[in-house]
Formats: C-alpha cells, sequence, structure tokens
C-alpha cells in the first residue's frame, strides 16, 4: 500500500460529514476506536516507517471517551503491549496518564489489565507506571480549608491501591520502585494542607497490604513530619494565635475559656494548620493500629526505631516527639521500654554528648509531664539516676578534675533531670511520710553541694523551684549555694562586660505543652499541668491562676522569683535586684501555677 493511499484513508476517516439539520460534525466522534487500532498503528510504524495512524492515535487519545469506548481503547492496548517498545514512550505516558478512577468497575479493570500486562512485559515502563499511581494520591482539586475525603473519593483510591496491590503481587520487587517514588512525589510543607493529608493518608493505607514495608513507609511519613514540624516553630506558632502577645489565663468557667482561645479549631499559621492535621491522622493510625491484637507491639517498635534514628538527633522539633508520648500512653510497658532505651543512651559512652544529654531531657520531660507514668516507676528512675549522679561524683573525687559544663556535660544534664522532676512533681512525691522517706534517701544534699557544684549551671527556674521544696522540707539547703553562685556569675558579668553568665546547660523540655487545636485533644487527657505547691502558693510566688494550654515559651519567667524583684534587659537576661541571676535559657520548663 502506498503512502498516499494511507494517507487517503486517514483523511477520510476523518472527513466532516453534514447531518439532518445542516450541522458539520466530525465524523471521528462516532467512530469507534477500534477503528484506529493502536495494534495496527504501531505495526505500520515499526514495519513500514509510516507514523500518520500513530499520530492520529496520540491526537484520539486525548478526546474524552465514553466507558464503552475507554473500554475498547484498552482492551486494544493490552493487545499491543509487546510491540511498546521505548520509542512508543509518548504513546504509553498518554495511556498511563488517562483519568480512569471515577469511571465504571469494568472501565476500571480494563485500565487494569493493561498496566499489569505493560508491567510484566515491559519492564523499562515500570518507574513510569508507578509515578502515575502515586501522583494521584494528590487531590485533582484542593480546597482552601481541608475537609475529611468524601465516600467517592475513597472508592476511587482504593481503585488505585488495589492495582498496586495487583502489581506487587506479579511482580514483588516493584515495591521498590514505589517506595522511591513516593519519597520523590511527597508534597513540599508549604503546600496546601489537603494535598499533604491526602498524600499521607495513602501511604499510611499502605502499610496495611505492605505491612512488611512499613517501617520504610513509616520513614517515609516520619522524615516530612520532621521537615514540616522544624519550619513551623513554637514562637512562630504564638505569633499567628496571639499576635498581640497577649498572655491567656484559664478562666474560672469553660465557656469563657472557649471564648477567650475562639470556637475554631483552625490553626492561623498555614503550615501549623497542616501539621495539626497531619498529627491528628498519625494519631488515629496509632490508635487503630494499636487496637488491633498484634499489631500494636509491632507497630512500637518501629516507631521507637523512626524516633531513635530521625526525632532524637533532630534540634528544635515541637511536636513531632509526640508520636512517642502518645502511643506510649496505651500501654505501660510501652513508656517503661520508651524511657529505659533513653537511659541506656545516657549509660552508652559510644553516644555522643549531645545525644546523650538529649536522652536525659527527654526522660525528665516524660516523667513530668506523663499523667500514665505511675509515681512508682518515677521513684525507681530517680533513684537510677541519683545512683548514676553519686558514683560520678565519688570517680571525681579521687582525680583532678575541672569544673567546665562542656567536660561535664551528661553529669550535670542529669543533676537538672532530678531537680526539675522533684520539683514539678512536688506535690506527689511529698504527700505522704513514706514518700519524704524516700526523698531524703536520694541524699540530694550530696548532689548539689558536691565540688562540680550542678546549681551553678542550671536553668535558673528549676533551681530555684527545686531549692524552695527541698528547704520546706529540709532535704537540702540549696539557697546559701544559689546565692554565691549567684554573686561568681555577676561578677563574671562585670568583669567581661557582657550580660551571658559564664555557663548555663542548653536545655531542651521535649514535651513542653502542645500547641496545634485539633490533634492536641488526644494528648490533653495524658498530659500533666504543672500544679504550684503550697510552699510556693505561701511564699507568694505565683503569677496568676493558670496559663492555657499554649504556655509562652519565647520569654522564661521564673515564676519562683516575686514580680517585685525581676528586672530583664532587653537581650532576655535578667538580674535579680538582690543578686541573684535568672538568665532565660532554652525552652519553658512549664513551672507555671
Amino acid at each position: 500500500m502506498s503512502t498516499i493511499t494511507d494517507k487517503r484513508r486517514v483523511s477520510s476517516i476523518l472527513k466532516s460529514q453534514s447531518t439532518a439539520d445542516g450541522n458539520v460534525t466530525p465524523t471521528r466522534n462516532k467512530v469507534h476506536f477500534a477503528a484506529l487500532s493502536i495494534e495496527s498503528a504501531l505495526q505500520d510504524v515499526l514495519e513500514n516507517n509510516r507514523l500518520a495512524k500513530y499520530e492520529e492515535v496520540l491526537d484520539r487519545l486525548k478526546d474524552d471517551f465514553q466507558d464503552s469506548t475507554f473500554i475498547e481503547i484498552f482492551v486494544d492496548a493490552k493487545q499491543a503491549v509487546p510491540l511498546m517498545n521505548p520509542c512508543f514512550g509518548k504513546l504509553v505516558d498518554q495511556l498511563l496518564a488517562t483519568r480512569w478512577c471515577h469511571r465504571s468497575d469494568d472501565a476500571q479493570e480494563a485500565y487494569k489489565q493493561f498496566t499489569l500486562e505493560l508491567a510484566i512485559v515491559q519492564k523499562n515502563y515500570c518507574a513510569m507506571t508507578v509515578t502515575k499511581l502515586v501522583k494521584m494520591f494528590l487531590p485533582e482539586k484542593v480546597e482552601e480549608k481541608y475537609t475529611r475525603p468524601s465516600e467517592e473519593q475513597l472508592r476511587q483510591m482504593g481503585s488505585v491501591h488495589d492495582l498496586i496491590i495487583r502489581l506487587k503481587n506479579v511482580i514483588p520487587m516493584i515495591f521498590d520502585v514505589v517506595l522511591m517514588q513516593l519519597r520523590n512525589n511527597f508534597p513540599y510543607h508549604k503546600r496546601p494542607t489537603g494535598e499533604t493529608i491526602s498524600y499521607l493518608s495513602n501511604v499510611l493505607r499502605m502499610t496495611e497490604y505492605a505491612s512488611i514495608y512499613c517501617d520504610e513507609l513509616l520513614d517515609i511519613v516520619v522524615f516530612h513530619l520532621l521537615q514540616m514540624d522544624v519550619n513551623v516553630p513554637r514562637n512562630a506558632i504564638e505569633e499567628a494565635e496571639y499576635p498581640d502577645d497577649e498572655m491567656i489565663f484559664e478562666m474560672a468557667g469553660e465557656g469563657e475559656d472557649e471564648a477567650m482561645s475562639g470556637d475554631s479549631e483552625t490553626m492561623k499559621h498555614p503550615v501549623a494548620e497542616t501539621l495539626d492535621w497531619y498529627m491528628e491522622i498519625l494519631f488515629n493510625y496509632i490508635e487503630r493500629t494499636v487496637k488491633v491484637d498484634g499489631q500494636g507491639d509491632r507497630l512500637f517498635k518501629i516507631l521507637l526505631n523512626q524516633f531513635e534514628t530521625h526525632i532524637l538527633p533532630t534540634h528544635s522539633t515541637d511536636h513531632a516527639q509526640f508520636i512517642m508520648f502518645y502511643i506510649c500512653s496505651f500501654k505501660l510497658s510501652y513508656a517503661e521500654h520508651f524511657i529505659s532505651s533513653l537511659w541506656k543512651n545516657v549509660n552508652n559512652l559510644n553516644k555522643s554528648p549531645t545525644v546523650r544529654q538529649t536522652s536525659v531531657g527527654y526522660i525528665a520531660s516524660m516523667l513530668a509531664r506523663a499523667k500514665f507514668v505511675p509515681l512508682s516507676y518515677l521513684k525507681s528512675m530517680l533513684v537510677e539516676m541519683s545512683q548514676w549522679v553519686h558514683n560520678y561524683i565519688q570517680r571525681c573525687d579521687s582525680m583532678h578534675y575541672n569544673q567546665s559544663l562542656k567536660a561535664h556535660l551528661v553529669f550535670y544534664s542529669v543533676c537538672q533531670a532530678i531537680f526539675y522532676v522533684v520539683a514539678f512533681r512536688s506535690n506527689h512525691l511529698t504527700t505522704s511520710a513514706k514518700n519524704l522517706t524516700f526523698l531524703q534517701s536520694l541524699q540530694l544534699s550530696s548532689i548539689v553541694t558536691c565540688q562540680l557544684n550542678p546549681l551553678r549551671v542550671c536553668l535558673p527556674t528549676v533551681a530555684t523551684a527545686f531549692a524552695g521544696i527541698t528547704r520546706a522540707y529540709q532535704l537540702a539547703y540549696c539557697h546559701t549555694i544559689l546565692e554565691r553562685n549567684a554573686r561568681r556569675k555577676l561578677a563574671t558579668v562585670y568583669k567581661n562586660s557582657t550580660q551571658l553568665p559564664e555557663d548555663c546547660l542548653d536545655t531542651f523540655f521535649p514535651f513542653d505543652p502542645y500547641m496545634l487545636k485539633k490533634s492536641g485533644k488526644r494528648i490533653e487527657p495524658f498530659y500533666l499541668q504543672y500544679q504550684a505547691h503550697e510552699v510556693d502558693e505561701d511564699a507568694g510566688e505565683t503569677v496568676g491562676k493558670g496559663r492555657k494550654r499554649y504556655e509562652s515559651v519565647s520569654e522564661d519567667i521564673d515564676d519562683f522569683i516575686p514580680e517585685s524583684k525581676r528586672h530583664r534587659h532587653l537581650s532576655g537576661a535578667g538580674v535579680d535586684v538582690s543578686g541573684e541571676f535568672t538568665f532565660s535559657y532554652g525552652v519553658s520548663p512549664g513551672f507555671h501555677s
């Protein structure tokens, strides 16, 4: 057949015809796609080097078809799969990109059969196939305010997951490609909330049928959670929620409190809103999984591994770590195992001092804030930490040493953890003679009076609160040491013409008050707010009835020093008029009445 004849045939197919009312309608809209067989078009290119039919097929695929025509196209395409070598990548791309999820079950099945055949016969198209499927996890239309997916959207995504399952069954190794594409196509943290949450929900859904890859899938989830968390710091959320820098206090009634905070659960910071939904979806996933027999323990191990690998070494996270707090609330053994693993880090000399110090911060914050950690376990950890401190002091007494913070970073961190937990949980630890006897057994006086002088480098808020409790119950006398340390620091300030003290721990309180509104409701029942001890109340050192769940941490306010004695410099440092240094460091320890 000549080229001229072939062109005439193509032309006759596309020729417009007049209808009864005189309107001209292109004939091709009434011709079955089988008249332009994909298989014959590819053969014409391969055997005769003619592109007319092939180009017509590409053009025809741009139309919007009825389901019956759609089925004809993909049945024909499946038969032509053996001919689809890399030269026909444009055709394959168009076929795979065709919208199919909204169609009938038969039409969807035709698309799936073609895709399966393509993946088996033409393996060079696997990456393209997977990429098209993964990108379908992103919604076509994104609403300004995210809402949960409809039943129809869930049905359509179910079809995508069904195809991925079938691909995994015929080509097990294809899931490596799936994991790679999931990482590559995860939405940027500043994209609309709907995109990120839709994608996240589908990634978590894959753990149900690809449980062998659960660790890798959750690795993707946690990695992008951290990317989002570090890009919306606590002070940015505070500025968005409270632009006038007004501190919000709890009112006497819940109605007044709700009026102050507003009825809306939407975060004003756009990335914080996405992060809030992200955490809500994760918490919901954790709850569902833990309630399935045998699944909770496995999920805990995976999340603990993700915590050790990603969250623990990451600086300046405010909310990501609460996935561990939340899962530990379901079973006491999880909390004990979590704290035990952190304590092993502290004792592991092969770990960096920074990781060991951060692990101490997590232990202290967990013991102070978690309602689900029983007092008996808290006391056992205080014994463990105090014994470690006493052994460290004994070793140092037998050798020449300096008092530099860097040389004894872990020691000072453990000391501050003890002081912090004793002060924060003082209401529980001083309720009976038995508990007071326990506190005496810790030999706290020996710790504060040792030559390493741990109070010298502690956060002033923690040191002052601890000193008040120990003095009231005659456990240790810290105020003389605090005054001597303050005079030394003040002398250093004037000598060096600086407002900074010579040494102070870079303190981290990982379970500071949770600031996200929707997901925060899951944390609140298990979260312990600070309750001022009667010693503090009698001393008149409280600053109000109580702060709301969103405690301000942009400036650390020492609630245990009378307001009349405070003087703050613009730089954030404060010097007590009596000589005590009240410099602000790190994150708030949460000592608010």
